[in-house]
């Protein structure tokens, strides 16, 4: 399906809400409404653009910032998982996990040490 400049504009408005309130709980059809396109151009044009799924994209982006405040501030790992907008720890320890190769508190360790 080809992106027209309208498209584009309103997936990069998309993606800078994403950006902007990813510790929010946000649906894609939500998100197709509030920038004004339809859901599956939404979709495909985002995967299209950024070379993920919006899902994946989200969940990079939340990790990527769970990373950040692990190695940066002395948050306990309950209140990280709040913070980048999961409702539970475990969810979030395998997420990271399974990105990271290690659960959070082990990666904590390992880079707070050098």
């Amino acid at each position: 399906m080809p992106l027209s400049k309208q498209d584009i504009t309103y997936i990069r408005q998309a993606k800078t809400i994403l950006d902007e309130n990813f510790d929010q709980h946000i649906t894609i059809p939500h998100l197709a409404r509030q920038v004004g396109i339809n859901e599956a151009k939404l979709k495909e044009g985002f995967k299209e653009l950024y070379g993920n799924p919006i899902h994946t994209y989200l969940q990079h982006l939340r990790l990527e910032k769970a990373r950040q405040l692990l190695l940066t501030t002395s948050m306990a790992i309950t209140d990280i998982t709040y913070h980048i907008g999961y409702s539970h720890v475990t969810h979030f320890t395998s997420l990271f996990k399974k990105e990271f190769g290690l659960t959070p508190s082990e990666w904590r360790k390992e880079n707070k040490a050098e």
